[in-house]
């Protein structure tokens, strides 16, 4: 992973070129874009460049996350003999890969995770081998979805992390802003010129106008704080959330796992799969008892994960305001709203 320091170079490129390019990072690299399927936006792999399509919407349905941590990942394969065990254990890719299409706010969730990874030992290789290979061409949300709040948490979207390149739609081009070396190297091609000081004006009024549309930016760390255990939303929440988990599985911060094995006589395997908070027996122990019951105290526990234990912990707020959640839950529970009331309380003390 490369430190972002800033724009490095600013370029442009116009849209005619910008298939081409795609086709020419390909050759070398794998690519991975937005794909339309049965309606659902999600980042695939795409062995076809000129098939990627720029309409897309902000943010995508779903997040990087399975292209860092997938659904399901066998971590060592073993075989039994007598009392001896043979471990295989899974090399990490070593492929180089492009992520094309992704928002300032997946940046701002890698952020997140590789916190969260980096305080794991021993060193996950799986997952920071992908980060490592990986470079990330980000796109500006000129059209934000009705769902977004990125900028009430964090100020990414005009200040991107974890973004190798960063393209701005212009019209008849883009606005490349170039932040690492990984990015460079990605916008070596001839369709590049030099941006002029028009072109990157006319970039900052364009993100200036969407910045103005969004919600602006509150504490909710300094607010997190006063956050009540008791307080009558949880039983609300509880009565109306369905406890699918559609929530976290859509979040890009979210990273918890179950770790299960598959056996077949003397071989077999243990993998890691997604697991959520808000399922019953997430927090089940062996002897039968469950600190987190009931909804009311899972959903609780996904709103103070996402503002008030990522804070005390990590100093960063778990939630990266995507929208993702609020547009996907199918009984339109919005954690916007819950944190609001939850600080309108606070504020009134």
């Amino acid at each position: 992973m490369d430190q972002q320091v800033g724009v490095v170079k600013t370029k442009i490129i116009s849209k005619n070129d910008l298939h081409p390019w795609l086709e020419h990072i390909s050759k070398t690299n794998q690519l991975i874009a937005p794909i339309e399927i049965d309606g659902i936006w999600k980042y695939s792999i795409n062995d076809d460049a000129s098939s990627v399509k720029l309409d897309f919407p902000s943010p995508v349905k779903g997040s990087l996350r399975e292209h860092f941590t997938p659904e399901t990942e066998t971590l060592f394969e073993y075989k039994l003999s007598g009392q001896s065990v043979e471990l295989n254990p899974v090399d990490a890719i070593e492929h180089n890969r492009v992520i094309f299409g992704a928002r300032a706010c997946d940046g701002t969730a890698l952020e997140y995770v590789d916190t969260v990874y980096s305080n794991i030992k021993p060193i996950d290789n799986l997952y920071f081998g992908r980060r490592n290979l990986t470079t990330i061409i980000g796109v500006f949300c000129n059209n934000p979805s009705w769902s977004c709040f990125c900028t009430e948490v964090n100020n990414a979207l005009t200040n991107p992390v974890n973004i190798d390149l960063m393209l701005t739609d212009m019209g008849e081009k883009y606005l490349a802003e170039i932040y690492t070396e990984k990015g460079g190297q990605i916008a070596d091609f001839k369709g590049f010129k030099d941006a002029s000081q028009e072109d990157i004006d006319s970039a900052k009024s364009i993100k200036s106008a969407v910045v103005s549309k969004l919600p602006e930016h509150q504490d909710h760390a300094a607010k997190s704080l006063s956050y009540k255990w008791d307080h009558d939303e949880w039983r609300k929440l509880a009565q109306k959330c369905l406890g699918c988990g559609i929530c976290t599985f859509m979040c890009p911060t979210c990273h918890c796992f179950d770790m299960q094995e598959c056996s077949r006589g003397n071989k077999g395997n243990r993998f890691r799969c997604w697991d959520t908070c808000q399922f019953e027996k997430f927090t089940l122990m062996g002897q039968g008892h469950n600190p987190r019951p009931s909804k009311k105290e899972r959903t609780r526990q996904r709103v103070f994960h996402k503002f008030k234990y990522s804070q005390e912990r990590y100093q960063m707020l778990g939630c990266v305001g995507c929208g993702r959640c609020i547009a996907s839950c199918p009984v339109n529970i919005d954690i916007k709203k819950t944190v609001q009331k939850l600080e309108a309380e606070t504020d009134n003390e």
